[in-house]
Order: C-alpha cells, then structure tokens, then sequence
C-alpha cells in the first residue's frame, strides 16, 4: 500500500513549455524568439516539421543545437508523435542533447527507452492523451501510477474536458497521486476550452508544467504563451 503524505503541499507556479508544431524549421526558430521571454521550457514536435520523417543523424543533431543555441538557456523538449519507429530513433539522436524527450506510454519500448536516456543524462516525459472525454478520477490516479513504473522522470496525462466539471476530475486525481509518498513529479491537463482553467490553477494540484503554443495551438484550449505568462501572474500573485 502506497503511504499518503502528510505534510501541507505548497503552491506553487508552474513552468510554461512553450509547444510548437511548425511545418518548417525557419518558422520554428521565428516562433521561438517571438515568444521565448514567457517560457521555461521549450517543446519541439518535430513530426510535425516537414521532412523531419528523412533527417540524417547529422542534420537533426545540428538543428537541435541550434535550438538550444536559440532558446538561450531554456530547457528543450524533443516530441515525436505518429510513427513509433521514426519518433524512438529521433529521440535516440535527442538523448544527450536535448534536455527532455516526450514518450508515450503505450511506446512498446517505453522502459528500454527511459534507461538509454537516463545513461545519456536526458531527462524523461512519459504523457498519457486521452482526446475523447474524461475518464473517472480514480481511473486517472490509477494511470499515474501505472506509468511511474516505466521510470520516466516527469508524468503526464492530458484529457478532454467536455463539460466544466470534467476538469475537477484530473485536478482531484493529480491532487491524490501527489499525496502518495515519493510521488514523480506530474503534468495535468484538461483540454479544450472547457478545460482552460486547468492550465491555469493546475499547479495547486501538483503540476508542475503548463503547457502553451505559439501563434498555433498543438493542442485544444491552449494559450499562447505571453497570455499563459500573464494569466500565471495574476493567479499566482501572493499565493
């Protein structure tokens, strides 16, 4: 049986990861210097660049430094959705570069993944997306704990909130997986515009990233950074 903690969780601000999913490297880099000033973290979703599907090693391994080179102190984030095989050799290229890759949790090699980063000093993001609905809370705690199995560093579940009360659903069930002793640390989202608020008030839950986009949205209901930033800021002020 897990033990609950006991002491009083502080709130606290969550990072920004500014998201991007541009269909061309010049347009990346743009994205990221208009809205670098609101960010923590930065997220590349390199299958949504177009041809990333034929980068050699090499030609991936130098956009990525350049960037870093961009992103002037941020940390970046390497994501690869779609094809398994494509996405797990372009974060093997992430690993030692990159400060954190994305995995899916139904990756079929997920746990071999994790190690290979870890050996390479590249942290890990496991995510959970569920685009149709809510699921039970208890069914969303339960997740959180299946997936801290796979080692990742950080865990991340994302569902659609069809209605208002849908986001108390992740938020209570963030809430109870951060009581259990030697929790991960953990991302909670409700996407779609019914779920805004989450991205928002999740850090008093536990999350402890936000995630933006740029002119763009990658996912429902997202803001862009500078509004998130803003948003952050008056929540926040005092607590």
């Amino acid at each position: 049986m897990r033990i609950v903690k006991k002491e009083k969780k502080t709130k606290k601000r969550p990072d920004i990861c500014l998201s991007l999913n541009c269909s061309s490297f010049e347009e990346l880099k743009s994205e990221i210097h208009m809205y670098r000033d609101y960010c923590q973290l930065v997220e590349w979703c390199v299958d949504k660049t177009d041809g990333s599907d034929r980068y050699s090693k090499e030609e991936f391994v130098e956009k990525l430094k350049e960037v870093k080179r961009i992103c002037r102190g941020k940390k970046l984030v390497v994501d690869y959705k779609g094809n398994e095989e494509i996405g797990n050799r372009i974060q093997r290229w992430a690993m030692g570069h990159a400060d954190i890759i994305d995995l899916d949790a139904d990756n079929s090699e997920v746990q071999k993944m994790v190690k290979e980063a870890r050996r390479k000093r590249t942290k890990t993001l496991i995510s959970h997306h569920i685009f149709e609905g809510m699921p039970d809370k208890n069914e969303i705690a339960a997740q959180f704990v299946k997936m801290e199995k796979t080692g990742g560093d950080i865990l991340k579940i994302a569902c659609f909130a069809e209605k208002e009360i849908d986001t108390y659903n992740i938020l209570e069930a963030a809430s109870a997986y951060t009581q259990l002793k030697n929790h991960k640390p953990i991302v909670a989202i409700a996407m779609g515009e019914e779920g805004q608020a989450s991205r928002i008030c999740a850090g008093d839950f536990g999350s402890v990233i936000s995630y933006s986009c740029g002119s763009i949205p990658t996912a429902p209901g997202q803001f862009n950074a500078k509004d998130l930033d803003r948003y952050l800021n008056t929540y926040y002020k005092g607590k």
